[in-house]
């Protein structure tokens, strides 16, 4: 089976709750400079800075901004795989393309995928720029979600099962260039546009990506729009603990700018951003050696509705809590975000029983390595230098991706030889 790797790929995108943290902490860390700079200049002392940093200012002016009054657009966080389609209707998993001969990808039959026309949508999203620009992308690619994962949330019954719900594209220039000034302009047409990479655009869902899509029949996730962040925060908590899918993506405009951001239910563990969290409230709470009261209110309100609801107890989780507490004393990493680290490994390429049907045993170690390289790279899984003992984090891992590829080949076999 002849594997092409996809080079237009849907980039990643950052934990919502750790970004905002990161963004405060680092304001405590300039102002904090700030301070002492200012201290030692009125006392007639050199600056701890020595010439080699210079200290902009409006950083405060800049975190308020983001979080306060740059409009936000949100969409559910739909929890499937990610596939793209090409203007020539070629089909993109996350990390390989899908064989043109392939019908069916992640247990999903791709009929109606394959006949999905996102050719005359891509256009109009180039044209409402190409004005500036005056250049046609090289590649183009409608993004979606591939509904793989039937049984979750009420994803069957809201009529989303196997089905593909288009959330964003990605467009590739001839330069960088060029893509800054498509960006721009597009921007300004009111698309969520961000640079990615050195040639390509990516664009984010919002209102005006979702009529464009809706104009040429291309299935797209709903968008909300929220007047801040803050405001789409408080907003959205009750359905975020109310456990009704897998969590939001929230695009904010910013300087004609985008940025994406995931934010997620507590039902996949979260440990680093709740230890962050937890640690921000403490320090609003002791007051920050004065620097919390530099921080407007609503901030300091959303950041109390992120921390409810990363700590939110799950009802999938709940009985099941004691035994997990058990078994993390014992493991290098928390088994459970393991565990959900291989399951959005595996949604990355193709049903392991596609290969198994292809290539049978010899495939396991190859699965595996794949797979367990997928795990380490997982953002939202602490390893490395989180972790205490990176080498037993690592072996932890490998013993756990193979087990899952030996009991899924074994499940599989058995399936071959039960009659019916």
């Amino acid at each position: 089976m002849a594997e092409e790797r996809n080079t237009l790929t849907w980039p990643s995108i950052e934990q919502l709750p750790r970004a905002v943290c990161s963004k405060i902490a680092r304001f405590f860390q300039v102002a904090e400079l700030a301070a002492t700079v200012i201290q030692r200049r009125r006392r007639g002392r050199p600056s701890p800075l020595d010439g080699k940093v210079t200290l902009k200012g409006g950083y405060r002016q800049s975190l308020h901004r983001l979080c306060t009054l740059c409009p936000v657009a949100a969409s559910e966080k739909l929890d499937g795989t990610n596939v793209g389609k090409l203007r020539c209707g070629t089909l993109l998993g996350r990390r390989l393309t899908i064989e043109q001969t392939a019908t069916s990808y992640q247990r999903c039959d791709l009929t109606s995928l394959r006949e999905v026309d996102v050719d005359a949508a891509i256009g109009e999203l180039v044209s409402l720029a190409t004005g500036e620009t005056g250049t046609e992308p090289v590649r183009a690619a409608i993004y979606g979600e591939l509904m793989c994962n039937v049984g979750l949330f009420n994803y069957k019954a809201n009529g989303l099962a196997k089905s593909w719900q288009a959330f964003g594209a990605v467009l590739e220039f001839a330069s960088e260039e060029v893509a800054a000034a498509y960006a721009t302009a597009a921007s300004a047409s009111g698309l969520a546009c961000t640079l990615s990479g050195d040639r390509a655009v990516r664009i984010g869902n919002n209102e005006a990506f979702g009529e464009v899509l809706r104009r040429h029949r291309v299935p797209v996730i709903a968008t909300v729009a929220f007047g801040s962040l803050c405001e789409a925060i408080s907003s959205q908590r009750a359905w975020m603990t109310g456990e009704h899918g897998e969590g939001l993506v929230l695009s904010i405009q910013k300087a004609g700018r985008s940025s994406a951001y995931k934010w997620k239910i507590s039902r996949e563990p979260q440990p680093a951003a709740v230890s962050e969290l937890t640690e921000l409230l403490e320090a609003f709470a002791n007051g920050a050696g004065g620097k919390a009261v530099l921080i407007d209110q609503s901030i300091h309100e959303m950041i109390g509705n992120l921390h409810a609801v990363s700590t939110h107890v799950d009802s999938a989780r709940a009985p099941a809590a004691t035994k997990q507490k058990k078994e993390a004393r014992q493991a290098a990493v928390d088994t459970e975000a393991v565990a959900q680290a291989i399951a959005s490994a595996l949604t990355k390429f193709d049903a392991l029983e596609v290969t198994f049907e292809a290539e049978g045993k010899q495939a396991l170690n190859k699965l595996a390595e794949r797979l367990c390289a997928e795990v380490l790279s997982d953002p939202d899984l602490a390893t490395g230098d989180a972790v205490a003992d990176e080498a037993a984090a690592r072996e932890q891992v490998k013993v756990s991706v193979k087990r899952h590829v030996g009991q899924a080949f074994g499940a599989w076999q058995k399936s071959r030889h039960t009659p019916g």
